[in-house]
């Protein structure tokens, strides 16, 4: 039986002229052990959804990770270290961070729920990738 953890974090976005509020609604589920998938929302709208590479987020709290679409680095001048997450569709982008105690948590808690080199057990990728490729 898959397991799916939500958690919703405050997020700031980067560069923007005015300061806007926004959270980051993210999804992780154990039959899906691969993947994260982020709902962006701010003033009361959903604004984009994004499913990348858990992998990503939990490199990326300790360094620079990731190329093309999504990188993930922490930041930790100041008084409050935090992740940075950049999103590119090659037309538009945009950079968020979030507290990087927060992204913390919730990579602690990816990984107790599906620990690093444990995604097998939950998700079989080679039976994927031979069902697509017979058709």
């Amino acid at each position: 039986m898959a397991t799916t953890e939500h958690r919703v974090l405050p997020l700031r976005l980067e560069a923007a002229p005015l300061s806007v509020p926004l959270v980051g609604a993210f999804v992780y589920r154990t039959d899906r052990p691969y993947e994260l998938a982020v709902d962006f929302r701010g003033a009361g709208t959903h604004l984009a959804r994004w499913v990348f590479s858990r992998e990503l987020l939990l490199d990326g709290q300790v360094c620079a990770t990731g190329e093309g679409d999504i990188q993930v680095w922490p930041l930790r001048r100041g008084t409050e270290p935090r992740v940075f997450l950049a999103f590119s569709n090659g037309a538009q982008s945009c950079v968020v961070s979030a507290r990087a105690k927060d992204v913390r948590e919730l990579c602690r808690r990816l990984t107790e729920l599906v620990p690093r080199g444990q995604e097998r057990r939950h998700y079989d990728l080679d039976a994927e990738l031979s069902a697509l490729l017979a058709h």
